[in-house]
């Protein structure tokens, strides 16, 4: 099932499948490791869920909701 970042719960993993938005904003997630085929995993929310912290490449990327809206990703079950 395809998803955005924001919507996966704490402790999930998928994989990202694009990214939705202009050059710019696409070539910003590119250079944080946010590339297609990568996998990441949500690994905390802030108290009032924003924002949120993921795992890529075994680095942790805290992230505006805003900016995780954008990822588009397949939830990896588990």
């Amino acid at each position: 099932m395809k998803r955005t970042l924001d919507s996966l719960p704490v402790g999930s993993s998928a994989c990202i499948e694009e990214i939705l938005s202009d050059c710019n904003r696409a070539n910003r997630m590119a250079a944080l490791g946010f590339i297609p085929r990568r996998t990441v995993k949500v690994t905390r929310f802030a108290p009032l869920g924003d924002p949120i912290s993921v795992e890529v490449d075994g680095q942790e990327i805290s992230l505006r909701r805003a900016e995780a809206r954008i990822i588009q990703v397949h939830q990896i079950t588990e």
